[in-house]
């Protein structure tokens, strides 16, 4: 065993601990009282595992590709080895910059200007660009597995756009850092969920789904996020109201 597949295997496994503390520390905020210690330190904790797995993706991605080339595998010969690793480094990329987005709005809730730096926004540009990227491969390249990449694809676009919408344009909603910290947060959840579904689960149950049943883990979260995103987001609209008005 080389060094270099030591040092995978190292990554492998913090990727996954970490995943799994990040999955049971992203429910304590949903149920402790908002802004109260016990949210802020296992929001704290979701973000951290956040980042070691989001981070450790995009490494493994570009290794696996990496290691395809070093393998002589051309892309032509197996080009679905080569688009799941570029999904792989997708979803990373996009969950990375959604955890980050909701831990730079409540950073930044006094001083919504400072929220755009260039760091933040080419974060907002790569949850674009990775979405376009993967849309391109599951329309070039079709396969059953296309059908999963297109469903998933505009998550990033949808990232990047409300991010970079929210820089160009801060403090222009009433509350808005709290509902971007709110739905960045929701959403880094589905992905954490989405993964454990679709690698995790499968393994400790030991179940598989075929044929079009396939699809389910992969879409399950999504399906299920998406709309508590939005019903969570207007009870707090009905609850903090509009704007107050500028005192004469």
């Amino acid at each position: 065993m080389t060094i270099v597949n030591v040092l995978f295997d190292i990554l492998i496994l913090a990727h996954v601990a970490t995943g799994f503390v990040g999955l049971a520390a992203f429910w304590v905020p949903l149920f402790a009282r908002k802004g109260g210690r016990v949210h802020v330190q296992a929001g704290r904790i979701f973000t951290y595992c956040a980042y070691v797995v989001t981070l450790s993706a995009v490494t493994a991605s570009a290794g696996r590709i990496v290691s395809f080339q070093v393998q002589g595998i051309a892309f032509a010969e197996r080009p679905d080895l080569y688009g799941f690793a570029l999904f792989l480094g997708y979803l990373g990329v996009v969950t990375f910059a959604t955890v980050r987005q909701a831990m730079r709005v409540v950073a930044t809730r006094r001083a919504p200007e400072t929220l755009r730096t260039p760091f933040h926004e080419a974060l907002g540009w790569a949850s674009i660009a990775g979405s376009v990227a993967v849309i391109a491969f599951a329309l070039g390249v079709w396969s059953d597995s296309s059908p999963i990449l297109l469903g998933l694809s505009p998550i990033g676009i949808f990232t990047g756009s409300s991010m970079l919408r929210l820089m160009r344009n801060p403090g222009g909603q009433h509350m808005g850092w709290f509902y971007s910290h709110l739905g960045s947060m929701l959403g880094g959840g589905i992905a954490f969920h989405t993964a454990f579904i679709v690698f995790g689960a499968q393994r400790v149950w030991a179940y598989e789904l075929a044929g079009p049943l396939a699809i389910v883990p992969w879409i399950l979260p999504t399906v299920v996020g998406i709309p508590a995103i939005v019903v969570w987001t207007r009870y707090y609209r009905r609850r903090f109201g509009p704007a107050p008005a500028a005192a004469a």
